[in-house]
């Protein structure tokens, strides 16, 4: 990924996702006593079949009528004991479930939205598919982490242990040794191999997002995929990566097998001792038959959950990595932030100023606008033209605050954009790009996305007003058709008559209209510069132009050069003192027809002509 917050290790990892506890503590107190109750009966069961083994040597000693009554009274505990048990684990799984699983939600939600909040220059790096994948993984290694490993196979087994151990120690000290003495072995061998593992680990989860990374970019672009026929050498980059993800996975896998290994010599060795030593203490008459098998059955609790540490210690690690990778994208910070005192911007009323603006992208040593001064009186058209890549989408996104200028001031009535809210800004501008971006929701939701409140007659209206209307109300549903992913399902001229009508219904104070007419048909062509007129009358608008009329018409014209802003002006003067802007309209007009048109340019600016622009030198 491209976050540049700083690599945690596993245990700060740990540590921070223990804290996630902290929002639900009381719950988790009274899961904890609820899981404490339940393994203190656990831990007093093999009492009571201590109790009635010791019964049954006794009565083949001495006859005793009592026996039978022990027997029953004892075999009643048990099975309460265990009814009580299971359903007091059965509370304390489902009220564990629902208490993790809302932490999982809150700390993917939360990093979801911290991942749309940031800025433009975060997301041009970023590979969507690749971080979507580590927040939906990292969000199930929260989970993870928390209820399978810690709730249900940490937690409660170290309860017994803890318990065990204390009731040994009582017991008989020879034994509890005999238990415990292999524990710290096989502890010790196995935090050897926590740091090797703890960087595979991280290699590994790397490994499988580059997996994710490229089955999204695969398809969401499967139709390029099919024309080129590329559907096999696909296939095989998608083998490739998975056979480079699992070769790190499989030798992990081979180094727990060798600590598995370790680890069933250790519980043999404790219960062959145990065994020993018990039987040892029965022959000796140290001890009865009964805690021979007491002692056993209490190994047996300890040893049980320790044999599943050679499952859960991968688990673990395997589970801190992907949630790093959720932590990352929630810890990245954006550059573009709202000033603490920010304020709301209110509504365009005069006019628009660039001043002495100059921005480079991050890593780069060109500027790609340099000391950029206008201004634009409230409801003017400025057409911004030129080559791809000389500037324009820059200057209309340092206007969105996409990004923030390193030099100059951007201000709408005299403020500067840095000081109002992001959102007041945004809310006073509408863009129509060339190509619209639609979700893969109804076209009313696409209509009315980023204005909930929007009514059904309102929609309607906008649509009327974007000649949407005739088509949509040809769709199967009508207003409530689905688009399908990306507004796939629609042409190109629908999709741009939709963003259109979106760009109605919000009702901008300002208008950025990238205009796209190359690929569209001629009827379609006309009807979207028939909405496009429709959505600009009386608004200030920004508009990326291909049409000469546009131009033409124009308040202020742009030219963006091979070095930035090449000149500004009106199109009536921009013949004589604009290379580019000579080239550009003799790609698009009869050369000598051009010139027989500006046959007597304007040597000075006629300023009258321009309102109600105005320069700033």
């Amino acid at each position: 990924m491209v976050c540049n917050v700083p690599s945690q290790n596993a245990s700060s990892v740990l540590r921070r996702v223990f804290t996630l506890l902290g929002g639900a503590r009381h719950t988790f107190i009274l899961l904890f006593f609820v899981v404490l109750t339940a393994s203190g009966i656990d831990i007093a069961v093999p009492f009571l079949t201590r109790q009635v083994i010791d019964r049954l040597v006794d009565s083949l000693k001495h006859s005793s009528s009592s026996t039978f009554t022990t027997l029953i009274t004892s075999a009643a505990f048990i099975f309460a004991g265990t009814i009580v048990t299971r359903v007091l684990r059965s509370v304390y799984n489902y009220r564990l479930f629902k208490a993790v699983a809302k932490i999982e939600d809150r700390i993917k939600t939360a990093a979801f939205a911290n991942f749309l909040r940031l800025d433009t220059a975060f997301h041009t790096r970023a590979n969507s598919g690749e971080i979507i994948g580590s927040l939906d993984r990292g969000g199930t290694a929260v989970f993870v982490i928390l209820y399978e490993v810690v709730g249900q196979n940490l937690v409660p087994p170290m309860i017994v242990f803890i318990g065990v151990l204390a009731v040994l120690l009582s017991k008989n000290p020879w034994i509890a040794l005999s238990v415990f003495l292999p524990v710290p072995i096989y502890l010790l061998i196995v935090g050897r191999l926590t740091g090797k593992m703890n960087l595979l680990e991280h290699e590994i989860s790397r490994g499988f997002e580059a997996v994710s990374k490229e089955s999204y970019d695969i398809a969401s672009n499967v139709a390029t995929v099919k024309k080129f026929s590329q559907e096999e050498r696909e296939a095989e980059t998608q083998t490739s990566l998975l056979v480079k993800a699992r070769t790190p996975q499989l030798y992990g896998e081979r180094t727990w097998a060798c600590v598995e290994n370790v680890q069933t010599l250790v519980a043999a060795a404790g219960r062959v001792a145990v065994l020993a030593l018990g039987a040892a203490f029965v022959l000796n008459g140290k001890c009865t038959v009964g805690e021979c098998v007491l002692f056993i059955a209490l190994q047996d609790l300890v040893y049980g959950p320790i044999n599943q540490l050679s499952i859960l210690l991968p688990k673990l690690r395997r589970n801190a990595a992907r949630a790093q990778s959720l932590f990352e994208v929630l810890d990245q910070r954006s550059s573009v932030i709202d000033k603490p005192n920010a304020t709301p911007l209110q509504p365009l009323q005069r006019c628009i100023e660039f001043r002495n603006v100059s921005f480079r992208y991050g890593g780069s040593s060109r500027w790609a606008l340099k000391n950029v001064s206008f201004k634009v009186q409230a409801g003017s058209t400025v057409a911004l033209i030129g080559k791809s890549g000389t500037g324009k989408s820059t200057l209309v996104n340092l206007l969105l605050r996409c990004y923030d200028p390193q030099q100059g001031a951007i201000l709408i009535d005299g403020r500067d954009i840095r000081s109002v809210t992001q959102d007041s800004l945004r809310k006073q501008i509408a863009v129509v790009p060339q190509e619209v971006d639609l979700f893969s929701r109804t076209v009313s939701e696409n209509i009315a996305y980023g204005n909930d409140s929007a009514r059904a007659d309102s929609i309607s209206e906008a649509a009327r007003l974007a000649l949407a209307e005739d088509f949509i109300l040809r769709m199967h549903r009508g207003y409530a058709s689905q688009v399908g992913e990306r507004g796939l399902s629609l042409s190109g001229g629908e999709r741009q008559r939709i963003g259109i009508a979106r760009a109605i219904l919000r009702d901008p104070r300002i208008l950025v209209l990238d205009e796209a007419t190359s690929h569209l048909d001629a009827d379609s062509e006309q009807k979207i510069q028939q909405a496009t007129e429709e959505l600009a009358d009386g608004r200030t608008c920004f508009v990326i132009a291909h049409r000469l009329s546009t131009v033409r018409n124009a308040d202020m014209v742009i030219v963006f050069g091979d070095n930035g802003i090449e000149a500004i002006g009106a199109h009536s003067e921009l013949w004589s003192i604009s290379p580019t802007y000579r080239t550009l309209y003799s790609l698009n007009m009869d050369l000598g027809a051009a010139k027989e048109a500006f046959s007597e340019p304007a040597s000075e600016p006629d300023y009258e002509e321009l309102a109600p622009i105005s320069r700033v030198a």
